[in-house]
């Protein structure tokens, strides 16, 4: 078995006698952990933490417990080794406390609720309105999206924010070759995109007047504000629609747009002059020079905020917003931003200091590569989401209609779609977000191995065996003997997530979440294979065994929902 830190949770009452004669500790100082093997304890006890506390060696203390605190009939015998006190335990009376926790906590199970009474605004994905997103850009939109679930399952009020980027020169262009964007698809603008842009690298009289279409937008030209936002409005459209077959979704869309002429950035301007920190340049262009706020290095010195015309630039407009946001008191604010980003967002923390204000926390991740490198929209090598999902629900597909003969082409259908959002959300959750990640389609479509569709063929098959069993007692069983050692490293694993939730919203990550669905997966599988359920050789057994297994799938489906996949009950 794996060693992973638990709360006391269910061990509260092994916990209670240790606190009761060492006063100095709290419940946090008492670190349950899963033993090595099952030969040395059901649970071992960790006390460097409150060693250190108490002052003295964890060695000692280990055997100090051991030795002089009774822990009633919950344990069978304490034992040292070094630093650890390991403890055999009565295990049906623990079975009765995890499974009922489970049962009694339901799709809230693994939820210490530690954010209640908390805000969070939560910025994520933000796609150029004159592009589909493409599977790179949708690990941005994925981490984002499972930070969202983690903290609202910790109860957290969370405000999910898409900056819509409206005013670049990407629309203006847009603006000129499209008079009317309601006769046109979400495709053909991409397409109108790609031949306007050509256009305005071979005629500088085209470009020029995408540049003062920009000016007459800042002016406040009604028409052209108009003309901007239904072009924005039908690509953010498009967008959402491709990253809704993802599970991801928003809840307030911040348009660029209104950060034109903030009325917050002239004090800031006025502060950046007291510390001799703003110049205008060769070029008549207001720039802040980073180095007199405290920036070392050359690279990055300069940041330019308006063009030679007034007009300004979208860190102009990006330091209002992100101004905007800190203005809104929340008690946490998050941006999801890939690594290439690092300096930008130390630059507008710079510029930001002087107004007292402090840019978001940043949760930054690598790209996803092709096997010959980054995906780069220069050298042609993005892979479009839209096209990446229909070929994983294809792939998936192929292998849901041999697994699932007995249903109809629909229903193989619906399950496909699913399987498919789980191999692609697996695949790029389960990898921590500073590493890169590289896809492979037969991996990551797998129903074995360390894939999003083994852990849902693990729910499929328990659901199966819950179906064959029939209807589990409302309340908990008193009489659990679940006594067999894969029954017990299967319970011990799923008491664990509760704390595994915690870590996952501490370190902003779902990597712990996903490496927990396939440990409790397989910690399952196993006890498939050694512990009979529908064979069970008592009926108390039986039920028991079957009262697990739903405690298992409901855990796998509160992890699986955090990283936005569904548990299935078929495969």
């Amino acid at each position: 078995m794996t060693t992973s830190t638990q709360p006391a949770g269910v061990f509260a009452p092994l916990a209670a006698p240790i606190l009761a004669a060492y006063p100095e500790l709290s419940a946090e100082d008492i670190e349950f952990a899963a033993p090595p093997n099952m030969d040395l304890a059901d649970v071992a006890v960790r006390l460097f933490v409150a060693a250190r506390k108490l002052g003295t060696a964890p060695a000692k203390l280990a055997a100090d417990i051991a030795q002089k605190i009774d822990f009633g009939g919950a344990v069978i015998e304490a034992a040292t080794a070094g630093p650890y006190l390991n403890l055999r335990l009565d295990r049906p009376r623990f079975a009765k406390a995890i499974i009922g926790a489970i049962h009694s906590q339901g799709d809230r199970f693994g939820s210490k609720h530690s954010g209640a009474g908390q805000k969070v605004l939560v910025e994520h994905t933000s796609i150029n309105p004159n592009a589909s997103p493409h599977v790179g850009r949708a690990r941005n939109a994925m981490i984002g999206d499972s930070l969202v679930r983690m903290l609202r399952f910790e109860d957290y009020e969370v405000e999910v924010q898409y900056y819509v980027n409206d005013m670049g020169r990407q629309i203006a262009l847009l603006a000129l070759v499209c008079e009317d964007p309601s006769r046109k698809s979400f495709e053909e603008m991409l397409q109108l995109y790609v031949e306007a842009n050509e256009r305005a690298l071979t005629e500088p009289d085209f470009a020029a007047k995408g540049y003062e279409l920009l000016a007459k937008m800042e002016e406040g030209d009604q028409a052209t504000r108009d003309h901007f936002f239904a072009i924005t409005e039908l690509c953010l459209h498009g967008q959402l629609m491709v990253l809704a077959r993802l599970g991801v979704n928003y809840d307030v869309f911040v348009r660029e747009s209104k950060f034109v002429k903030d009325p917050r950035f002239e004090p800031l301007l006025d502060q950046l002059r007291e510390r001799e920190a703003v110049f205008v340049d060769d070029d008549e262009r207001l720039v802040v020079d980073l180095q007199k706020l405290g920036h070392e290095p050359e690279e990055g010195r300069f940041f330019v905020l308006m063009r030679a015309n007034g007009s300004s630039l979208y860190g102009y407009r990006d330091l209002a917003y992100t101004m905007d946001k800190a203005d809104q008191a929340a008690d946490l604010n998050l941006i999801v931003l890939g690594e290439d980003h690092k300096l930008y967002l130390q630059q507008l923390g710079l510029i930001l200091s002087v107004a007292g204000k402090t840019a978001p926390e940043p949760v930054y991740y690598a790209y996803i590569l092709l096997r010959e490198g980054k995906m780069s929209t220069r050298q042609g090598k993005v892979v479009l989401l839209s096209e990446f999902l229909d070929e994983a629900t294809k792939r998936a597909g192929e292998k849901v209609a041999l697994q699932c003969i007995d249903l109809t082409p629909s229903e193989q259908q619906r399950i496909a779609a699913k399987v498919a959002v789980a191999a692609i959300r697996f695949a790029i959750l389960r990898t921590s977000p500073t590493k890169n990640v590289i896809f492979d389609w037969d991996t990551s479509l797998s129903f074995s191995g360390d894939t999003g569709p083994y852990v849902q063929y693990s729910c499929a098959r328990i659901a199966s065996i819950l179906r064959k069993f029939g209807e589990l007692p409302a309340e908990t069983p008193t009489d659990l003997p679940l006594d067999h050692d894969a029954e017990w490293a299967l319970m011990l694993k799923l008491s664990d997530f509760p704390s595994v939730v915690s870590v996952a919203v501490e370190q902003r990550s779902a990597t712990g979440i996903a490496q927990f669905a396939l440990e409790t997966a397989r910690h399952f599988t196993h006890f498939y294979h050694e512990c009979p359920v529908l064979n069970a050789e008592s009926e108390a057994q039986r039920t028991a065994r079957a009262a697990l297994c739903q405690a298992t799938f409901q855990t796998l489906r509160n992890a699986l929902f955090l990283l936005g996949i569904e548990a299935l009950d078929r495969m």
